[in-house]
């Protein structure tokens, strides 16, 4: 290495160290972005999942899943758009399932719980919703949902990433 690069590496730890012995600060800390984390799980899992069944000779189905707001209760447009994604992402649209009146704990979306039932039973492989809050705005909800379907290696596709910064 170069040694004044060396030099400046050196005083600039120097000076670290000195800073955190005597503030008891190690640093910066940069916490990591939650989003781009489950984008990352979502997505590997989706790669994994259409990859295993494409290498079989299978089409991937995917169940429309839409949880409607009460601003918008007419998921027409919605289930409209998520069959213009399946059919772009090479993938067969199945049954549409929808909740209304906006997010409710998991256990009470018949919606949701019945899409996850087709996809158990093999009827389709995975659920496509247009956004992650779909399923749940809780992302610790939405991560026990996403590493649920990754054990029994099925996916969740959507029609939005989970963040788009800095991408």
């Amino acid at each position: 290495m170069h040694s004044a690069v060396q030099k400046w590496m050196d005083r600039d730890n120097a000076v670290r160290a000195w800073h955190s012995r005597y503030t008891g600060d190690e640093g910066l800390r940069v916490a990591s972005d939650p989003h781009r984390r489950l984008m990352c799980l979502r997505q590997n899992m989706l790669h994994e999942a259409t990859h295993a069944l494409r290498r079989n000779g299978r089409t991937p189905r995917a169940a429309l899943y839409v949880c409607t707001r009460s601003h918008d209760p007419d998921p027409t447009d919605q289930f409209d758009l998520l069959h213009a994604i399946a059919s772009q992402r090479c993938m067969r649209a199945g049954a549409e399932f929808t909740d209304g009146n906006g997010p409710t704990a998991i256990e009470r979306r018949t919606g949701l719980l019945e899409a996850l039932e087709q996809v158990r039973r093999g009827f389709v492989d995975g659920l496509l919703c247009p956004t992650f809050e779909h399923i749940s705005p809780h992302l610790d909800e939405y991560e026990h949902v996403l590493r649920t379907t990754a054990q029994r290696r099925w996916f969740v596709a959507l029609g939005s990433p989970e963040t788009t910064a800095g991408l």
